[in-house]
């Protein structure tokens, strides 16, 4: 008997083709559904250590960000601090590897820690942190602080005792803060170093804790990446010691404020018990260090001087201009640079003279510090935009700073020497020309002037044609006449003039700032576009804005009738325009084209 198989067995290539895109899609299902099941979230958040603080206290702002595979993750955006001092920043980084179902997965934690101190009293609140990754954006919730008159830091008590205590953690294995000073003034420097000390053979995991620093603005000075250990005896004892980190700590205020204590992760392998156990046993064992006190002096209020300027050390005083001529009002740059040694980062801006004719802006602030020998010094620069009004030479007084030196326990004075710079192109000669560039020349005017030569005798006798004309030039006259008195006007009175003329330059001016933004010129868009309204404003009400302060233009114009509303927004616009134009550093909150469109809503709605 002969059996056919032909109809059992299906087509061997077709099969083949199908088992394939099976195992195919097994592969896939297995390679993707773990990476499905098992992603983790992107977690954003942001903690302060306590809501409570009194005037003259630090706290803590704690952003964390927490993931898997997060190494590359950027530094948050912090939302704007009006009322806090920023007066320091670190960060850590902690992982977390565990194995679910025979998959790995690795969860990184690091966290972003800022030292922040209230400026006053009241109730404020520290808006949302931003920060953009993989391209979305996270934001944490708005957080509210209460700041208080009074100190509400209570003494800090020691971390608890490690769980499970031995030998070797009550005197084998320790960490020990070591201040070299134990008594300095507010602002003075004070190292502290944070020693491991161990009898045993062990493993390091990391800092666990950090101090948060409370009263204290900080630096870290030394953080290796290995540890060095050397011999040394405590207590009668011999060790084997390294140190963990060096920081420099500059208190903030006075009274007797304590370094809290920092705990250290490390595994010990403990020594053999007995015969059998031959290799020992490794304990993972957290050690904390003992609190130290440090009694800080508040800074002798007799005879301090009206321009101190918060710096406690040894410091110097170099002014200068960056250059000694200026053209068409472009901005010269007054550079007060401070060095020396101690707290230059709580150094605050030297409060400069009223100075005739010129426009200060706000400084752009440059720091370089160096911690390499352990005393944190270097040079802190202001860079002062000063923009000329008028032409001529401008000049700028002596200045006085003033800061305490905690050797010799006196306020000393450093003074700068007189500047002076020249302007050019502000005002021309006899050329009437104000803050908003209108010029009003003779040549403006167009005389009649008859010709004898075209006159014609007339004829008595009258055709319906010149009827037709007598109207005509009766009215042509008019017109003459009444545009004679307005050229006449326009040479004579001045605000008709710059009233009439005001349309016309700022609509120059703002097809200016509008090519500079086609161009994305940031720079000579933000100057063109404050100019434009600066200008426009002392056109139309006959206001020389370069003699005036903000304050007294803004009160000019509201005794014009202008609500206060659109004052304070045009103002707004131009302070941040000229912040962006001549200091760098600044931004602002809206785009070019925003601000371009803004602008232009609020002129025509004068």
């Amino acid at each position: 008997m002969v059996i056919n198989f032909k109809s059992q067995i299906p087509n061997s290539k077709k099969y083949i083709n199908h088992r394939l895109q099976s195992v195919i899609c097994l592969l896939i299902t297995g390679i993707f559904i773990p990476f499905i099941l098992f992603a983790g979230e992107f977690n954003f958040t942001a903690t302060v250590d306590r809501t409570t603080v009194g005037l003259g206290e630090t706290f803590t702002l704690n952003v964390s960000v927490n993931g898997e595979n997060i190494s590359g993750v950027p530094a948050p955006k912090l939302p704007e601090l009006p009322d806090f001092n920023v007066l320091g920043r670190s960060s850590s980084q902690s992982t977390n590897i565990s194995f679910i179902n025979g998959k790995m997965t690795q969860q990184t934690t690091i966290t972003f820690i800022y030292t922040l101190s209230p400026k006053k009293i009241g109730r404020f609140t520290i808006g949302p942190c931003r920060i953009d990754y993989q391209g979305k954006t996270y934001e944490t919730q708005p957080i509210e602080i209460e700041v208080v008159k009074t100190a509400t830091q209570a003494t800090p008590t020691p971390s608890p005792i490690p769980p499970r205590p031995s030998a070797y953690s009550e005197g084998g294995v320790m960490l020990i803060a070591v201040p070299n000073k134990k008594e300095v003034y507010v602002g003075e420097q004070i190292n502290v170093e944070f020693y491991l000390y161990t009898q045993y053979n062990l493993q390091v995991n990391g800092i666990s804790k950090m101090p948060n620093f409370s009263g204290f603005w900080y630096e870290t000075i030394y953080d290796p990446d290995r540890l060095l250990y050397q011999k040394k005896t405590y207590d009668g004892k011999l060790y084997y010691a390294a140190l963990i980190k060096t920081v420099a700590l500059f208190p903030v205020t006075s009274g007797n404020l304590t370094i809290d204590p920092m705990e250290l992760s490390v595994t010990v392998v403990k020594p053999p018990r007995d015969f059998f156990d031959i290799f020992g046993t490794a304990e993972d064992v957290r050690i904390v260090s003992k609190p130290r006190s440090i009694n800080v002096i508040p800074l002798p209020q007799e005879k301090k001087p009206a321009d101190f300027c918060g710096g406690v050390g040894k410091f110097t005083l170099n002014a200068r201009v960056s250059r000694d001529t200026s053209n068409q009002g472009e901005p010269v740059n007054l550079i007060i640079k401070i060095s020396g040694t101690g707290n230059l980062k709580l150094i605050e801006k030297p409060a400069l003279p009223s100075i005739p004719n010129l426009k200060i802006l706000e400084p752009e602030v440059k720091e370089n510090i160096d911690k390499s020998t352990g005393t944190i010094k270097g040079t802190k620069e202001f860079r002062f935009p000063l923009i000329p009004q008028v032409d001529g030479e401008h000049i700028i007084p002596e200045m006085t700073i003033s800061y305490f030196n905690p050797k010799t326990k006196t306020y000393e004075v450093l003074k700068s020497e007189r500047l002076k710079f020249f302007a050019t192109g502000v005002t021309r000669g006899a050329v009437v020309t104000d803050a908003g560039g209108l010029k009003i020349v003779g040549s403006d005017v167009r005389y009649i002037k008859p010709d004898k030569n075209i006159i014609k005798s007339e004829s008595d006798k009258t055709s319906i044609i010149y009827l037709f004309l007598y109207p005509i030039s009766i009215l042509l006259f008019g017109i003459a006449f009444l545009y004679q008195r307005h050229q006449e006007r326009l040479l004579k009175d001045r605000a008709y003039a710059r009233r009439f003329m005001s349309g016309r330059v700022f609509k120059k001016r703002f097809q200016e700032a509008s090519d500079y933004l086609k161009k994305k010129d940031e720079k000579n868009f933000y100057s063109a576009l404050s100019k434009a309204i600066i200008g426009y404003l002392g056109d139309r009400f006959n206001l020389d804005t370069g003699a005036l302060t903000t304050e007294q233009l803004k009160q000019a114009l509201l005794s014009k009738g202008l609500k206060t509303e659109l004052v304070e927004e045009l103002f707004g616009i131009v302070n941040k325009c000229d912040a962006v134009a001549y200091s760098p550093l600044s931004n602002t909150d809206l785009s070019m084209d925003e601000l371009f469109d803004k602008t232009r809503k609020l002129m025509e709605s004068l």
